[in-house]
């Protein structure tokens, strides 16, 4: 029905449609938009259901300045859920037509929140994110919209541990942002924000009792689970996952890992759903090679395909923020089917194009597989190599548990 209703139409059309001025359909909109924050933290399943309420609602209307947030959301719909990246884009694009023609600054910073955080990561490296994010929570306090100043503020965190920022200065910055974040009495952003500081923190072996409160991952899980927001339980699960995959705890990552489920279903759109889908292939590639049934082999080396495959298709549509890590997994799978060669050339392929992208932690972790891979093979010469290599940018990232373990 939604589809339907749009018949097609171009950002620029979407936004010249007739202005709405009926009172209770702007009141049933206001509504809807409340509900759908409310059910993306969480119900995530119940979120495209309310939008597609609101994109109807707008065609059938018209449009104000508040449409723009319906349009954003249908396009974090369309490329979190269904895979139309191109689409989403354009939809986000309406959302910034409509809210340019009205001049309504008062929801710019959830335009930019939603956008850059959900929408444009997809086609856009993900460091182009920082800046507008960062401006997305200024322009939100000085308009009072203090819950997309602060969901900016948060997520411009994640993005920032995701792309491999050095780990002394990420701390510092993740401790500032959860401080202004208890000042503003913005509970549930803290709390997902918190489980990168404490990620950041082990890495570089700080004590965390004080710096976090007293708060572990299983805490925050708890805390979680009585707020009844599965956005931070999903959040808190990856980062254990990333740490578990950055110490190379492969057995207690695939148990998690089928703990946790599906979190792509929990985040839509988000890049945190992107990072998962690809610790999900390699924590299954390397249950595959570990595993010692015939069954539990294939079954582990399915799930990794079936995430690998995503993850080419996303590549296909312009995300270059994860061809280093598609390269990673071709090389790992390679070792899975012992097809040395392809493996060589793939770890190759991936430490080149971390390296380029300046992502460190990605680096270090391509050289750390590499590593393993020809000590298993007994060739000590590249063995030596590439752990030497994976020291050196561990080290250059701040992970001092990973420089001491290699050492």
């Amino acid at each position: 029905k939604t589809k339907h209703a749009l018949r097609n139409r171009t950002a620029e059309e979407i936004a010249c449609l007739p202005e709405l001025i009926d009172e209770q359909i702007i009141m049933g909109r206001k509504m809807l938009i409340h509900a759908a924050g409310a059910c993306f933290m969480a119900q995530p399943t119940l979120f495209p259901i309310v939008n597609f309420l609101m994109i109807r609602s707008a065609m059938k209307y018209g449009v104000n300045a508040s449409s723009c947030d319906g349009f954003a959301c249908f396009g974090l719909v369309l490329c979190g859920l269904f895979g139309k990246i191109n689409k989403g884009r354009e939809m986000a694009k309406a959302a910034d037509l409509i809210l340019a023609k009205r001049d309504s600054k008062v929801l710019k910073s959830r335009i930019v929140f939603v956008c850059e955080t959900f929408v444009l990561h997809w086609t856009a490296p993900i460091q182009a994110s920082f800046d507008p994010l960062l401006e997305g929570y200024q322009i939100g306090l000085e308009t009072g919209d203090i819950d997309s100043a602060g969901w900016c503020l948060a997520f411009r965190c994640h993005h920032l541990f995701c792309a491999g920022r050095s780990l002394e200065g990420l701390q510092r910055e993740i401790r500032a942002c959860i401080d202004i974040l208890s000042q503003l009495n913005l509970e549930a952003h803290r709390l997902c924000v918190l489980p990168y500081l404490l990620a950041v923190m082990k890495l570089r072996e700080v004590d965390i009792a004080e710096e976090c409160m007293g708060m572990d991952f299983e805490a925050i899980l708890d805390a979680a689970s009585e707020m009844g927001n599965s956005l931070i339980g999903a959040v808190t699960k990856f980062a254990q996952l990333e740490l578990m995959v950055v110490f190379k705890e492969w057995e207690r990552a695939s148990e998690l890992l089928i703990e946790a489920g599906n979190l792509r279903l929990e985040i839509p759109g988000h890049f945190v759903g992107v990072r998962f889908t690809a610790l999900d292939a390699l924590i299954s590639l390397k249950a595959a090679q570990t595993s010692s049934s015939f069954l539990g082999r294939m079954l582990w080396k399915r799930r990794g395909l079936k995430s690998m495959k995503l993850l080419r298709s996303w590549i296909k549509k312009g995300n270059g923020n994860v061809v280093h890590l598609h390269y990673i997994l071709s090389a790992e799978l390679a070792v899975l089917e012992g097809k040395e060669k392809r493996a060589e050339d793939n770890f190759q392929s991936a430490v080149k194009i971390a390296c380029r992208s300046g992502l460190l932690q990605d680096r270090a972790l391509a050289h750390g597989l590499a590593a393993a891979y020809h000590t298993k093979q007994g060739d000590n010469y590249w063995a030596g190599y590439h752990n030497e290599c994976s020291q050196e940018a561990y080290a250059a990232w701040g992970a001092k548990s990973q420089v001491q373990e290699g050492a």
